[in-house]
């Protein structure tokens, strides 16, 4: 069994994918960062000239390490809550590129082709449930600039802005699988681990009959992410 934890940078996926983890006693794979994306520097290096160039390449390799990656999660088998997922980083980021002219309609349209056909693969099986994360655009960034990375920090806020937008487009639309909205606003992990405790309830509604049925109660194990 999969669930999926989905939402906005700055609406706390790795605390509650963490937290979930704990409270069921489940597996938990965390959003890398990947760094050892070859692509990333060349992207960042110079100027829309060269992610013109670059962003259709750094998107494979993304979607490849995800794929690998999920892959693996499925052959260890077990329960498992997963820190974002694979339809965010084609639906959203990766079209992204394409909305902004970093990626031509002829590139946009061979990486959908090859999602496509990734997504009848048996790593892309869809988690039982999404968790979806959301707040109002202000909150956001208000956790941002509290929180997050020094890079995260200093990304001008048009560029959340549209991050946003894209991401409340999507899940209106996204029909894989059930979904539990939680509004951020309603809770904060890092202030009040004991917050898990209305969220593990509706998750279990959720999930009833797959779930243990015995619940760890270590609040102290949240530890504190964005």
């Amino acid at each position: 069994m999969l669930i999926g934890v989905a939402g906005m940078v700055g609406s706390g996926k790795s605390t509650l994918t963490r937290a979930l983890a704990v409270r069921f006693g489940l597996q938990h794979a965390l959003e890398s960062v990947d760094e050892h994306n070859p692509w990333l520097e060349q992207f960042y290096a110079g100027g829309v000239e060269a992610m013109r160039a670059t962003a259709l390449n750094l998107q494979l390799h993304f979607l490849a390490t995800r794929f690998e990656s999920m892959r693996r999660i499925r052959g260890a088998g077990g329960s498992w809550v997963l820190d974002r997922t694979w339809y965010e980083d084609a639906e959203i980021f990766a079209r992204g590129h394409f909305d902004e002219g970093l990626m031509s309609e002829l590139e946009w349209g061979l990486y959908r082709m090859l999602y496509a056909e990734l997504l009848h693969s048996p790593a892309a099986r869809p988690p039982r449930l999404l968790v979806y994360l959301h707040a109002p655009l202000e909150t956001i960034v208000e956790r941002i600039r509290a929180r997050g990375r020094p890079k995260e920090r200093d990304t001008p806020a048009s560029y959340w802005a549209a991050l946003h937008a894209r991401y409340e487009q999507w899940i209106l639309r996204f029909r894989a699988c059930p979904v539990l909205s939680l509004d951020v606003r309603d809770y904060d992990l890092v202030a009040d681990p004991r917050a898990i405790d209305a969220i593990a309830s509706r998750v279990r509604a959720r999930l009833e009959r797959e779930l243990p049925q015995t619940e760890l109660f270590s609040g102290s194990l949240v530890e504190q992410a964005v």
